[in-house]
């Protein structure tokens, strides 16, 4: 193993010494360099989502990867051992997809997914204005899309409580809707009665957590990578065929708060030197009424209407309003 590391040592770019094919800690007995090598097997469902083990039937893991459950509050009681979360929930993973042969079936499975939201920013201060203080936490559930107890043309709730790292009080906790002030409770399960919201349990996210396209590659077969793609990937070719000018913004959901239950792609689209109003910043604008957002801003109302039906704007007028809304 070193010898393979070692040849890659004439490709690195880099002004160092060394190779750039690092052989990590946990390729050692017990993580420990001194130690000689161990056999490990490994489980990948994307680039960041694997899991390393020993045995064929994941007898013992070695390095279970959070990617893509990083934003959820551990319901595992805290200890010495910080990843303990990752291991539980990578078991599971692993028992559903028949490599291990037995469940440990964790008590936390059935409980409410819940965020951990810091109140650090100026976007979630203010959507959260009149519930908490600046620099503390709330959890928020993560509300379940197609809830039957919504109003179709009502927004999706944003759901907060007072924070606890008690995982068995997050089912029984009342709950407030941002949107409406109003109190309410969660379920994990089916509910037709409006004031108890329906919400995502860690059952739910563990089983889709393996329905993650690696959507940069092609499969086997040569086309783009989807849920049930399996086997060795290909690289995608990217092949442009026409050129539009955009600035990336990505949203993170501890970054931002409980404005989205989603880590979204937000792009602003320039074109003729207009930027494109996104449908986020559109809901946020009808918040607002016309003659508040001019006294504002300064912007005239034909300004204001078209970047409220999504129309392109010019860079002027998208600043101003992005202010305004980050200051409201």
């Amino acid at each position: 193993m070193v010898e393979i590391s070692q040849r890659f040592c004439s490709l690195s770019p880099y002004s160092f010494r060394g190779t750039i094919l690092k052989l990590e800690d946990v390729n050692y007995e017990e993580n420990d360099p001194r130690k000689p090598f161990r056999d490990l097997y490994g489980y990948a469902i994307s680039a960041k989502r694997y899991c390393l083990f020993e045995g064929k039937n994941a007898r013992k893991i070695v390095d279970a990867k959070a990617h893509g459950i990083g934003y959820l509050a551990s319901p595992v009681k805290r200890d010495k051992d910080a990843d303990r979360f990752a291991e539980e929930f990578w078991k599971e993973v692993l028992y559903k997809e028949g490599i291990r042969l037995k469940s440990e079936k964790p008590e936390w499975l059935d409980r409410p997914a819940i965020m951990k939201i810091p109140v650090s920013s100026p976007a979630v201060l203010g959507r959260l204005k009149g519930f908490v203080k600046p620099y503390d936490f709330v959890n928020a559930p993560v509300v379940r899309d197609g809830d039957l107890n919504l109003d179709e043309q009502a927004d999706k709730p944003i759901l907060i409580t007072r924070f606890t790292k008690n995982s068995r009080e997050w089912a029984d906790a009342t709950y407030y809707n941002v949107r409406t002030g109003e109190p309410c409770r969660i379920t994990t399960g089916e509910s037709r009665v409006k004031s108890v919201i329906s919400v995502r349990s860690y059952r739910s996210v563990l089983s889709t957590y393996v329905n993650n396209a690696e959507s940069k590659f092609n499969g086997p077969d040569g086309r783009q990578c989807w849920v049930w793609t399996r086997g060795i990937l290909q690289r995608m070719h990217v092949v442009a065929d026409a050129h539009r000018y955009c600035g990336k913004e990505f949203k993170r959901k501890l970054e931002q708060g409980p404005l989205d239950h989603e880590t979204e792609f937000k792009c602003k689209v320039y074109s003729g030197g207009k930027v494109e109003i996104n449908d986020a910043m559109r809901s946020s604008l009808s918040e607002f009424t016309e003659r508040r957002i001019q006294e504002k801003t300064g912007l005239r109302r034909d300004s204001i209407r078209n970047a409220r039906k999504g129309e392109r704007v010019t860079q002027k007028v998208y600043r101003k309003l992005s202010v305004f809304l980050i200051e409201e």
